[in-house]
């Protein structure tokens, strides 16, 4: 399994008002770093319980699709979209003339532009291309190939996807536990290549806003922003400061 996300929270749990108030900043010297800090707190907080505290959207990419999946990150807000890369429809190479499209597409629904970070086998980052994804069905019509700096319309590689029906499956969203989604037992997934090919975009989170996340949790981020404002130096987080979060971490029985 392998997450991206794909929308960051619009806001934090902890307001910058709040974040100076519980720290008795008065100042505004400071509001550039408490920011940062709000945001490396909330960040921290989300990894130790393996949750998401504001509204985020995430695509996270199977190589096999079970009758049942399981959705990391709660709360599950909802599932987005479940679909399946049926096939590589072009490879585009960087030959030719700059900012020419390499589809003519008639509507701007079944195709969507998303970045890919391509990973080598040793673990390193090799580069971030551009996958332009059209769904089974939609009509295109491919131009000659481009080279590097791609617009929207481009890509450096074209892929063909099988949308599920959002009838085939059930979805169980619980706020203390991982998601859930299941196959309904007279349907199947679409067919895929079995490689990071089955990908599922979900929504996660509390809510939208600082007021929907649960006061306890809130008053833990603010615990450790006062850590980090504290001992803005160090070099890491104390291993301590991890037990601020234990009330929610997600456990394997």
């Amino acid at each position: 399994m392998r997450l991206k996300l794909k929308t960051a929270p619009s806001a934090e749990p902890i307001t910058l008002d709040d974040a100076k108030s519980h720290l008795k900043v008065d100042s505004a010297d400071d509001n550039v770093l408490i920011t940062a800090q709000i945001t490396t707190a909330r960040q921290f907080g989300e990894r130790e319980t393996k949750r998401a505290f504001i509204t985020q959207t995430w695509k996270m990419y199977l190589d096999s699709a079970p009758a049942e999946i399981e959705i990391p990150k709660p709360p599950l807000q909802s599932v987005e979209s479940i679909k399946a890369i049926s096939s590589v429809e072009s490879e585009v190479d960087e030959t030719v003339d700059k900012d020419q499209p390499v589809l003519k597409i008639a509507s701007t629904t079944g195709f969507a532009v998303d970045n890919t970070i391509v990973i080598n086998r040793d673990g390193e980052r090799e580069e971030e291309k551009v996958v332009l994804s059209i769904q089974e069905g939609v009509s295109l019509t491919f131009t000659t190939n481009l080279v590097n700096a791609h617009t929207a319309a481009q890509a450096d590689r074209v892929e063909k996807y099988t949308l599920a029906s959002r009838a085939s499956y059930n979805v169980d969203a619980s706020e203390n536990s991982p998601g859930r989604v299941r196959l309904k037992s007279w349907c199947s997934w679409p067919t895929h290549r079995d490689f990071a090919s089955f990908i599922i975009e979900f929504k996660a989170g509390y809510g939208d806003a600082a007021s929907d996340v649960p006061e306890a949790l809130k008053q833990e981020i603010l615990q450790l922003l006062s850590y980090l404002y504290d001992n803005r130096e160090a070099e890491e987080i104390q291993k301590r400061m991890k037990t601020l979060f234990w009330p929610f971490r997600i456990l394997r029985i």
